[in-house]
């Protein structure tokens, strides 16, 4: 069962390689807008859009804590903002969100990645580090100069990781990537569009050079560009050619659909801080007003089933997310996130599975 069970996550090492190199994110921003458009390319996925409190005590979970019992707990801290984030891996573990300040944070694949080790820190599953930054910053400097004295990232066993767009409601952007077991961080002055795909932002942006938008020698010819790893071309050409029209997110639609549509798919005005999103299953534009959300420390924590049958603004959508509905997507999701069949029968997921809800029973009611 060990060998079949390691086997699995060479694959899925393989597998993940492939699937996640295939989002974009960008902010589409000027005096009066700041949109940040988000494809989540893969495959139909289960999820749900969580609403996420202030004032709750959390704790580190690495893989380590999720797969075993003997693992030690290094970090606390109690969430200063509440923030809506899309979870694929159940409560707590999101691939994306944005909290009440406007910070937005997401993670896109990138085969490049190393470790970051800080021995004096503790060490943070992937998607609970991205709601570790939603939950103790409101700004991208914020994340960027606690980089260091922040958790060490967990990756999943034998597969690589990713790069990172955040943006906040001033409309500063970066890129964190961990290359050669470093933070390589670049900000607005670093990147002449904010704008990621799964490349390294340099290698992008230096392919794009080529074209006459950018001042290159070689005619970019929108319709002809179309395929897959030209992405960032036919982003970085929408939004060096918007105009200003009081139609940002119409505009930022657009973009996603033009340049290739995600299975699941997030628009964002945070000037306004509403929020829109669809999926492959509902395609349908949903609309959450951030503002009305209740983030209060006495409420609780509501979900929305990422594929709800609703139209139109959803915020009285929204139910409580008890033990065994969280149980649920965490029974769906790991396995598809880690899109290991094996992984999905093995003793190693009936231990995560029991360490959740140990973890989270203190917040979730049953």
């Amino acid at each position: 069962m060990k060998t079949i069970f390691l086997r699995g996550f060479v694959l899925a090492a393989l597998v993940y390689s492939g699937i996640l190199s295939a989002c974009s994110v960008f902010l589409l921003k000027g005096k009066d807008h700041c949109v940040v458009g988000f494809n989540e390319n893969w495959k139909t996925m289960p999820g749900m859009i969580v609403v996420n409190k202030r004032d709750i005590q959390k704790r580190n979970i690495s893989w380590e804590n999720l797969t075993t019992d003997h693992a030690k707990f290094a970090k606390e801290w109690t969430s200063q903002y509440g923030s809506v984030t899309f979870n694929l891996l159940g409560y707590d573990f999101p691939c994306y969100g944005v909290n009440e300040k406007g910070l937005f944070l997401v993670e896109l694949y990138l085969e490049e990645t190393t470790k970051v080790n800080n021995p004096k820190q503790a060490n943070m599953f992937w998607a609970q580090w991205i709601q570790y930054q939603l939950d103790n910053y409101q700004s991208v400097q914020e994340v960027v100069d606690h980089l260091n004295d922040g958790p060490n990232i967990d990756w999943w066993p034998n597969a690589a990781g990713s790069h990172f767009f955040l943006s906040d409601a001033k409309g500063n952007t970066a890129t964190i990537a961990l290359l050669n077991g470093k933070y390589k961080v670049l900000t607005d002055k670093d990147m002449p569009m904010p704008l990621l795909c799964n490349n390294q932002y340099k290698k992008d942006f230096d392919n794009a050079k080529k074209f006459d938008f950018l001042g290159g020698q070689e005619k970019f010819d929108f319709a002809k560009e179309g395929k897959w790893e030209d992405r960032y071309n036919r982003a970085y050409y929408m939004l060096n050619n918007y105009r200003y029209d009081k139609k940002p997110v119409d505009y930022a639609w657009n973009i996603l659909n033009s340049i290739h549509a995600g299975e699941w798919q997030t628009v964002i005005d945070v000037k306004n801080m509403n929020l829109y999103f669809r999926s492959d299953l509902k395609k349908e534009i949903k609309t959450i007003d951030i503002r009305k959300l209740d983030f209060s420390k006495n409420a609780q924590v509501k979900f929305l089933d990422i594929h709800t049958e609703s139209l139109g603004k959803v915020n009285d959508q929204f139910q409580v997310l008890t033990m065994n509905k969280n149980n649920e997507y965490v029974e769906k999701g790991f396995p598809i996130g880690y899109d290991n069949k094996e992984f999905g029968t093995s003793e190693t997921f009936v231990k995560l599975k029991e360490n959740i809800i140990r973890f989270f029973k203190n917040i979730l009611p049953e």
